[in-house]
């Protein structure tokens, strides 16, 4: 009889592990309906005295499909809404900088995704479910200095 106690166990531990299993809802798609053909980013800082540092990063030529919206990027533990530019689309991702020893960067809260320096995360939006696609390598440009804190554009 023991045997079929410890069967049964074992049975129960292998259903409960396999319906437990769920996909990520932060999985990244391996084929995206998007085209782009590069994406760049360069960093940029305030003069103000507490003021904030950033990053500017650009998708050039990114061509969603017809039932595609484009959302928002995750790069450095940063994420923000991307918007279309002429031939591109742009977000401008910031970091506040606090009042702690040395004005340290912060970056606290939830960010989904383990990501490289050099990589970043769309999200799009496919028959109304969030989806997101991993671009491999952003290339980086010389940064932007904005003395009066960065433009509204």
């Amino acid at each position: 009889m023991k045997p079929t106690i410890t069967n049964n166990l074992l049975l129960l531990l292998i259903i409960v592990s396999i319906f437990s299993c769920k996909p990520s809802q932060y999985a990244f798609q391996k084929e995206a309906p998007l085209q782009l053909t590069r994406a760049y980013f360069n960093n940029w800082t305030t003069g103000v005295k507490i003021g904030s540092v950033g990053v500017n990063i650009y998708f050039a030529n990114l061509i969603p499909e017809h039932n595609i919206t484009i959302d928002s990027v995750y790069f450095r533990r940063m994420k923000g809404k991307l918007y279309e530019g002429k031939g591109l689309y742009k977000s401008r991702l910031t970091k506040r900088l606090t009042n702690a020893e040395d004005n340290a960067l912060t970056t606290t809260g939830f960010f989904p995704f383990d990501l490289g320096n050099r990589e970043c995360a769309i999200s799009y939006i496919e028959d109304g479910v969030t989806k997101y696609y991993k671009v491999d390598y952003v290339a980086e440009k010389e940064g932007v200095y904005y003395p009066d804190g960065p433009p509204n554009d």
